[in-house]
């Protein structure tokens, strides 16, 4: 969602005369969008904004804009971080993005700060109308704005908002302004994609919206994230199995492995509810790549919690995952418990975990080693001279040789070797 808020401003910026600069040392202007889901992003920014002070200091007409998560919490709910208060010109909220060229153009014209963060606004038509000359060969398109689960450990409903759909006319236009300046393969993004359509009163529904899509003349590929386990629909699996475009993948954040936990975390299923959801997928989709989210130490976890969760995720065997130590999100429920588990037990149980889910990874892709897959080019991969990198279309990397010309072109290759972060091929004729 980050990197998409970031491209519309990147293209709102361009259309008010800025460009790109080679490196933050030559730019007049440093937009710093910014994440406050776990609270090591957020200490991320919080260095890099002393070193934007130090750089400030020696160019006095440079400007920093702060934008995004922890924006929002500096005039929302949330305490106010004083580094940033004093190194920011510009904040803009979650929902305040497409002000980014009136509020530079506010501070230049000698405006003090400007702060818009209302969370009541909705920048998502703008999406439609800004354009580039070109556009990438996998595009991200937000679908729905915010999120009302109120899961005990997170922050997002507060900096997000509410949901709010955005509609399938919208979408559809601007997925075929996409496609008719390149794009091949979309990633539909929400906090709950499945929540999409809920919100509205007529009928419009997730699988309703990926149908309207896969017809979309010139579109390749269609994949989705992140989706929320109580709202997988016999009707999503359906549109899965059926729908050519929609890829054979989806990410299932399952973030703990008890029912004791499920619940304090507020996540609204069981394990044996999860386990079905899987089962129903498997069964539907044949072929499909299954990845979550998983959490450890979060407050009151016992030994006996962690170690029914490794359990379990050993027997559903996950393709991949993301894997995290509970970080306390101040203003959430959970960060008031008087049981946190200590920090650095919590990362040894993270470590624990990422062993388990390495082997698991490993041993799913071996499954795959010897098979010929579909891979749409990316282009040349980051380490090995004429080596060329594609997304399988359950989203496994696959490096392999093959001539340049070829990036942004679906091809078939032979999975040769597997590893944890994906395969090495070779070209097939297959």
């Amino acid at each position: 969602m980050n990197e998409a808020d970031s491209s519309l401003m990147a293209a709102l910026l361009e259309a008010a005369g800025w460009e790109s600069a080679a490196s933050r040392d030559e730019a007049d202007l440093v937009v710093v969008n910014t994440c406050s889901v776990r609270e090591k992003p957020e200490h991320k920014v919080d260095s890099l904004l002393g070193e934007l002070r130090g750089l400030k200091e020696q160019r006095r007409g440079l400007l920093i804009a702060v934008t995004g998560c922890m924006a929002q919490r500096v005039v929302g709910r949330e305490r106010p971080r004083p580094l940033l208060l004093r190194v920011a010109d510009i904040l803009l909220g979650t929902r305040s993005f497409h002000h980014i060229a009136e509020a530079v153009a506010r501070v230049r014209s000698g405006e003090g700060p400007v702060v818009i963060a209302d969370l009541a606004e909705d920048p998502s038509p703008l999406r439609c109308t800004v354009t580039t000359e070109r556009a990438p060969l996998r595009a991200f398109v937000p679908i729905i704005l915010g999120c009302t689960n109120f899961c005990s450990y997170c922050i997002v409903p507060y900096v997000r908002g509410g949901e709010r759909s955005r509609s399938v006319g919208e979408i559809s236009r601007e997925v075929k302004g996409l496609v008719h300046r390149g794009t091949r393969e979309v990633t539909l993004l929400g906090q709950n994609v499945l929540a999409y359509g809920r919100d509205a009163s007529n009928g419009t529904t997730f699988a309703g919206l990926l149908r309207a899509l896969d017809k979309v003349e010139g579109l390749w590929r269609i994949r989705f994230t992140t989706c929320h386990p109580r709202d997988v629909s016999g009707d999503l699996v359906t549109a899965m199995a059926e729908l050519p475009k929609v890829c054979e993948h989806i990410h299932l954040p399952i973030q703990a492995g008890t029912d004791k936990l499920l619940r304090e975390m507020n996540r609204g299923y069981t394990t044996d509810e999860y386990l079905r959801i899987v089962d129903e997928l498997r069964a539907g989709v044949p072929g499909i790549a299954i990845t979550t989210d998983m959490m450890v130490g979060f407050p009151g976890e016992s030994d006996q919690d962690l170690e029914s969760s490794l359990g379990l995720y050993e027997r559903i065997r996950f393709d991949a995952a993301f894997m995290f130590a509970y970080s306390p999100r101040p203003g959430t429920q959970a960060a008031q418990r008087g049981d946190q588990i200590p920090r650095k037990a919590r990362l040894e149980r993270l470590h624990r975990l990422i062993e388990l889910q390495n082997r698991i990874t490993l041993e799913r892709n071996e499954e795959q080693a010897g098979s010929t897959v579909e891979v749409l080019v990316e282009g040349p991969a980051q380490k090995g001279e004429g080596l060329l990198a594609g997304k399988t279309r359950q989203n496994k990397q696959v490096v392999f040789s093959g001539d340049a010309k070829l990036a942004g072109r679906p091809v078939n290759v032979r999975l040769t070797e597997a590893h944890v972060w994906g395969f090495r091929g070779v070209l097939s004729a297959a």
